[in-house]
């Protein structure tokens, strides 16, 4: 008697998202308040922003930038430049802050990086949820949920 042996693997770890699944922008919170939590924009064009949290104000890194390339269950991202506030003064918040102060005063200044840094986000848990009587694509990058926008314009 011959046996023939079939293996079929199925698994909910198998992860295949495509840059175009990935492209627009991924924030750590599913609303957007009176502003952004920290998101991640990937562009089509292989570039990506990171917009540190809006609610804290007194912060003087505002984001960071460069380029993105999709890595199998991986995001590979190098930095090439950040935006920090230089100047100003630190007041005490006027109550659109989730932070006690916030900087008045500043501006934002690009301050390219050389030699480039890398950053490695993982991948995880990529599914479609409801949310607020809508379906809405979640992911989580190194642990942390995120959850899909379209594309913020910064």
């Amino acid at each position: 008697m011959k046996t023939i042996l079939f293996i079929m693997v199925f698994s909910s770890v198998c992860f295949s998202q495509s840059a175009k699944e990935l492209t627009g922008s991924w924030q750590a919170a599913p609303h957007v308040a009176a502003g952004y939590d920290d998101t991640f924009t990937f562009n089509e064009d292989g570039s990506f922003y990171y917009f540190n949290n809006q609610m804290d104000c007194a912060k003087r890194e505002v984001g960071y930038g460069g380029t993105w390339e999709l890595k199998g269950k991986s995001i590979q991202l190098t930095i090439t430049y950040h935006d920090i506030e230089k100047g100003g003064w630190l007041e005490p918040s006027d109550g659109s802050c989730g932070s006690d102060s916030m900087l008045v005063g500043s501006t934002i200044v690009k301050t390219l990086i050389f030699p480039y840094e890398s950053e490695i986000l993982r991948m995880a848990n990529y599914k479609t949820e409801q949310e607020d009587d809508a379906q809405r694509h979640t992911i989580e990058f190194n642990k942390r949920k995120y959850w899909y926008f379209g594309k913020f314009d910064y």
